[in-house]
């Protein structure tokens, strides 16, 4: 792993996002409101609740789904705007990281990388599961899916810089023959804080403190999401070097 170091990328990433917390808070800001908004509307409108809790109006409950995407958006502006302040120096928001260009051109990249590895997981599972079953094949469609989204991941990088295209030739190229660290290091940044965070949210949903749990996973999300910029950035430092100062700042 001489030429990838998974342990100190890994590390770098969440002690620059712990060191950094109040601007990453400023960053979440008000996408961090309006998703536990959304924790409220699912928790008053749960059909499960106790009698004390009225449900709110449909109309109310309705809201949910669009605030859901927000706060969907919302992950995605921070991760933007957390990868652009490390490797561009943008400034910290006072209230929320920005919804401009680079947070559309992310989203569009994120979708299509997110395509491209889902198709040899598909392929695997269609000629593995006859074969040997549908939990193997879905384990090596899994496998396959994370090879190629590590192979791909540069180009997230390029997409929130607001680079010419998106580079997946490059990314392809940068990660060859060191792509299983890439994988490694992608999944120990993208996955454990929100998954700890959602596991513990649901155990004091089950005991009796909906809000409470749901509250919690949103905060795990939003912690994981400046932790996953932080490793694209020191990933892009690794393997293509810095960004360059003079990238256009239209955003």
């Amino acid at each position: 792993m001489g030429g990838y170091p998974v342990g100190a990328i890994v590390t770098t990433a969440y002690r620059e996002t712990l060191a950094d917390h109040p601007a990453v808070l400023r960053a979440a800001g008000l996408w961090m409101l309006a998703s536990l908004v959304v924790d409220l509307l699912a928790v008053l409108g749960s059909a499960g609740e106790p009698a004390a809790v009225e449900p709110v109006p449909a109309p109310f409950q309705a809201l949910a789904l669009p605030l859901l995407l927000i706060g969907w958006v919302g992950l995605n502006a921070v991760t933007v705007h957390r990868l652009r302040h490390l490797l561009l120096g943008d400034p910290t928001p006072r209230l929320m990281a920005p919804l401009d260009r680079n947070v559309a051109r992310y989203i569009l990249a994120e979708l299509l990388i997110g395509a491209l590895a889902l198709l040899p997981a598909l392929v695997a599972l269609a000629l593995l599961a006859p074969v040997a079953g549908a939990p193997l094949a879905a384990m090596a469609g899994t496998a396959a899916a994370a090879a190629v989204f590590a192979r791909l991941h540069l180009g997230l990088v390029g997409a929130a810089l607001g680079e010419q295209g998106l580079g997946l030739d490059r990314a392809w190229r940068a990660t060859a023959g060191i792509w299983p660290q890439v994988a490694v290091a992608l999944l120990a940044c993208s996955a454990p804080l929100a998954l700890l965070s959602g596991m513990l949210g649901g155990w004091l949903v089950e005991r009796g403190a909906p809000l409470t749990g749901s509250a919690l996973g949103t905060l795990g999300a939003f912690g994981q999401a400046a932790v996953l910029a932080a490793f694209l950035a020191a990933s892009r430092r690794r393997l293509v070097g810095p960004a360059q100062g003079t990238l256009a700042r239209h955003s």
